[in-house]
This record gives C-alpha cells, sequence and structure tokens, in this order.
C-alpha cells in the first residue's frame, strides 16, 4: 500500500497538484511570480519529465484542456504523438490473437511516435501564458543537472522490473548508462538521481527556442540513432510535427456541465455517455461502492468501452463526437447496457501522469502527459538524456482497422482531462493515469464529489474498482469482502489487486468551492497537492 501521508491542500489565490511534490511546487513558484495557470502546467509538465521520468517526458506527448476565465472559453491542445512518415499497417507481425511478436511495439526502434511534447507546451505559452520558455523550464533544469531523491514508487519501478523498465535499462546501452548506477545496479528509494544530460536538453531548448529539439541537435542525434538501428523515426517526421487545436466535448449531469477531451480521445465521450447512463440512477442512496452501485455501473461500463471502438483519429476517420454524445445514442446505449457485453479493446498502457492548476483569476489547467508505457520504449536519444516514447503501441497492429498505422496518424486515447462546472463556474478540475482505467478512475472520483458529497482527497483516497467488458472486475481489496463475495454470486469473477494499487489510476484534482481552493493528489502515485 502506498503511504498517504499529507497529500491534499487548502488555498485561497492558487494551487497546483500532480504525480510529483517537486513538480507541483515548481508550478506553484511561477504562480507566485506572476505567472498564470498555463505558465504553471508547463513549469510542471516539465518537471514531471524530470523527478516522475517513469511516466512522462518532453520524448513523449499529451493533451491539455485551458479554460481562460474572461472568455469563459475552454481550449484543447492536442500534442499527442503521431506515426512517422516510414510507419505501415504491417510493421509489426502479429500471432493468431493479434498481439504483436517480440514486443517491438512497446520496446525497442520501432516503438516511438513523434514526440509532441515540447511543441505543445511552447503552443500553449505562446498563446495563454505569461512568462517564457526558459523561465518555465528553469526548476526541470535545476532538478535535472542536481538530481532529485527517488521516490517510493519510483525506487519501486525501478527495484521490482514493473512494466519491463529495468529490462530497458540493460538492453539499451545509453539507457543504462542514464538510469542504472555505475555498477549496474537499480537506483532505490531515497537515493539521488542526476540527469545532467536531460537537463542540458531542456536549458538549451527552452533557452533557443523548440527548434532545436524538432529541427536541431535532438533531431539530429535521432536520426543518426534511428538509421543506426532500423528504426522507421526520422528528422523529416521532427520537422513535419505540429500539435492540433480541437474542439472540447461537451455533456451535463445532474445540473453540472462537463467539458472534456475529444477524439483522438476516448476518454471525454466514455465519460460523458457514462454520466448520462447514471443520471436517472439514485447511486448516493444505493450507496458508495456497494453491490448494486458496482454492478449496474459495470453494466454500463461494458457496453461504453466496446463503443471506445467507434473512435480514432479524427483526422483520418470521421468520428462524430456529438452523435456518440446524443441522446439518442445514449439512449441506445442505455437499451444494452444492462444486458451482456463483451470486453473491449485493451491497448493503451498504464504509466501516464495528470497535473491539474488554479490561478487567482480562476483560469484552469487540466493537463494529462504520456511515454506509454515506463520509460517508453526505452530508446534514448543520444547524448540528450531523452528517453522516447512507445506510442506506436497504442495502435492497433492489424491492418485496416479504425485504430491501425497509418503515416501521421495519433492513435486513440484514454486521456481524460476534465473540467466540470456549475452556473458557468469552474468547481471540479480533474483527469488521471493509467491507461484505459483512466476514464474510471475520472469517473469515480467524480461521481465520490458530485454525488457522494466527499471532500476531494477522500474522493481520491476512496477505493476503486476497474470493468471494461465481460465478467472480470478487478478492484482494490479495501472494497468489503461481503460486496465481493455478492458480485461473484451475481455471476462476476474478481480480481483482488491489492488495497491501494498505482494501477487504478493517478488522480490530481482541484475543487473551487465558496472562493476557496481544494486540491487533491493521488496517495496511489507519489504526488502531492500545493497552493498558496
Amino acid at each position: 500500500m502506498a503511504a498517504i501521508g499529507k497529500r491534499d491542500a487548502h488555498a485561497e489565490v492558487g494551487m497546483v497538484t500532480s504525480g510529483s511534490r517537486l513538480a507541483s511546487e515548481a508550478g506553484l513558484a511561477m504562480l507566485k511570480k506572476g505567472g498564470n495557470a498555463v505558465d504553471a502546467a508547463v513549469a510542471t509538465a516539465l518537471a514531471l519529465g524530470v523527478t516522475a521520468p517513469a511516466f512522462s517526458g518532453v520524448g513523449g506527448g499529451g493533451f491539455m484542456h485551458i479554460y481562460i476565465a474572461k472568455t469563459r472559453r475552454s481550449y484543447i491542445i492536442d500534442y499527442r504523438e503521431s506515426a512517422p512518415k516510414r510507419a505501415t499497417a504491417t510493421m509489426f507481425k502479429v500471432d493468431a490473437n493479434g498481439e504483436v511478436i517480440g514486443n517491438e511495439n512497446s520496446m525497442g526502434v520501432k516503438a516511438p511516435g513523434v514526440p509532441g511534447d515540447f511543441a505543445g507546451l511552447a503552443l500553449a505559452l505562446k498563446r495563454f501564458g505569461n512568462l517564457p520558455l526558459a523561465e518555465v523550464a528553469q526548476p526541470a533544469v535545476g532538478h535535472a543537472k542536481n538530481g532529485f531523491t527517488v521516490t517510493p514508487l519510483l525506487g519501486r519501478i525501478f527495484q521490482t522490473n514493473i512494466d519491463d523498465a529495468l529490462a530497458k535499462f540493460r538492453a539499451t546501452p545509453e539507457a543504462g548508462r542514464l538510469m542504472l548506477k555505475p555498477n549496474g545496479t537499480p537506483y532505490a528509494e531515497g537515493e539521488r538521481l542526476v540527469q545532467g544530460e536531460l537537463g542540458e536538453t531542456i536549458e538549451r531548448v527552452s533557452k533557443n527556442g523548440t527548434a532545436e529539439f524538432y529541427e536541431g541537435f535532438v533531431a539530429d542525434s535521432l536520426e543518426r540513432h534511428m538509421k543506426a538501428n532500423g528504426g522507421p523515426l526520422r528528422k523529416d517526421d521532427l520537422v513535419a510535427y505540429k500539435p492540433v487545436m480541437r474542439r472540447p466535448v461537451v455533456g451535463s449531469y445532474k445540473g453540472y456541465k462537463l467539458v472534456s477531451m475529444p477524439p483522438p480521445s476516448s476518454g471525454g465521450i466514455a465519460l460523458i455517455q457514462l454520466l448520462k447512463l447514471f443520471e436517472g440512477l439514485d447511486l448516493k442512496t444505493k450507496g458508495h461502492n456497494s453491490l448494486e452501485t458496482i454492478d449496474l455501473m459495470a453494466k454500463a461500463l461494458g457496453r461504453v468501452y466496446k463503443a471506445r471502438e467507434l473512435v480514432a483519429d479524427p483526422d483520418f476517420t470521421e468520428v462524430d463526437a456529438r452523435k456518440l454524445t446524443s441522446a439518442t445514442f445514449i439512449k441506445g446505449l442505455r437499451s444494452e447496457a444492462y444486458g451482456s457485453a463483451k470486453a473491449g479493446a485493451k491497448r493503451d498502457g498504464s504509466q501516464t501522469t495528470h497535473l491539474s492548476v488554479v490561478d487567482k483569476d480562476h483560469n484552469v489547467v487540466a493537463l494529462t502527459e504520456s511515454l506509454e508505457c515506463f520509460f517508453g520504449s526505452g530508446i534514448v536519444v543520444p547524448g540528450t538524456g531523452v528517453f522516447l516514447n512507445d506510442t506506436m503501441h497504442d495502435f492497433d497492429p492489424v491492418p485496416r482497422r479504425i485504430n491501425s498505422i497509418q503515416p501521421g496518424k495519433r492513435p486513440k486515447s484514454s486521456m481524460s482531462p476534465t473540467i466540470f462546472f456549475k452556473d458557468g463556474e469552474p468547481v471540479l478540475v480533474l483527469g488521471s493515469a493509467a491507461g484505459p482505467r483512466i476514464i474510471t478512475a475520472v469517473l469515480q472520483v467524480a461521481l465520490n464529489v458530485l454525488e457522494h458529497g466527499m471532500d476531494v482527497q477522500s474522493a481520491i483516497a476512496a477505493p476503486r474498482f476497474h470493468h471494461q467488458g465481460g465478467k472480470l472486475i478487478r478492484l482494490e481489496t479495501r472494497i468489503s469482502e461481503k460486496v465481493q463475495q455478492d458480485l461473484k454470486a451475481r455471476g462476476y469473477e474478481i480480481s483482488p489487486e491489492g488495497d491501494m494499487n498505482y494501477v487504478f489510476g493517478g488522480v490530481h484534482a482541484i475543487t473551487l468551492q465558496d472562493g476557496a481552493l481544494h486540491g487533491g493528489a493521488d496517495p496511489r502515485r507519489d504526488g502531492a497537492a500545493v497552493g498558496y
């Protein structure tokens, strides 16, 4: 079980919560300097890539949801990684079950998509920020060059080889040089990790502009390495990469308006569908994590996860988000939700991170980023300290399907940075890590706050379950033994997965109530909320 400790915070001016205390403090420092929520979010994201390097970094990508209080508008920046120009629908060999042979889509030089992180963060600052990139990058540079103390979860990832992290370090000399001690052993909790090359890279790019990354020394080193080792990613992929501004998806739940992530993420659509399915149910009376509540939610979840198969990159496939969140479509889901449903596809990984920010003017940012699996592909751009993602793992490796590989395409995601509004004002900001479990994590925390009346930290810490079709329910063992046995009696298969397990998400959320800010951080991760 993760130690809970003091993770929440209460404030009146500004608040930042993320999967790293050091990263949250980096964002708070920007707010105190006069920066806005976007400045703080970018500082936090860059610092997360240093202090929580297993989950995100400048070699990855993500989605940013920005709400500007003055205009009362939400803006979405999609800086998800895309497939290289030389990628093909048949680039990975699959077995009889459609799974990639040799894990080539998750480890090694064929696994990375074109990284979008620096491009997306720079665009956010240019359009909405107050401070220059060089200033907001300073905390990340400092923690990389001077080092930081390895946190409990990061130490566990190093020591127990979760998600093949240690295997990646030992298989790739450049990764091992950076992430193993001189004697070849992994770092442990409490030890100091220094990432000097990464610090130099972030500093150089932040001072001289993102062209250094996409056209300059990073792109040049990447091209040399990929050509030498048979990878498809090239400098011209980085030169051509552009983040995309998208229109959010919008829904409602019992008087609340929610604004969330559009395709290529399936998360916002799924969240709206689920809340509409639950709107006519009195979940509060049925009880939190009761047999009846979990049974009703599981039946709806199975059908909604199946409907995720209709979502893909809208620049390659027509995806009508309004239709998928319409009353007619949800009525169709309702008629099937409480029958049987087959398990949905499970492709996107769980090694992601989320942060939430509110500033003094009640501008808001909800931002979710990822390298995909822990430490991405395990491939480091030589001389830069940058781990490349393994986002090709999120594509369907079988050709001629909605989420199959195409050059320039962005794979489907579950990332769901979401803001709830009441009477036109933001009241709840949240998102999560955990791949397909993002949707169930965000859903449960939102219901814990809005339906069950929990404070934000209690809502995050409460035990969770996950279900996406079929009979299997995965759950934390703090859900009562009686409920588990009763679920079995109703025909479910139960998989207990610890009492507070990182696989159930990393939710970082802020509530705004009566002029005060309340921040919560997930004890399943290493994070903290800070404010002033």
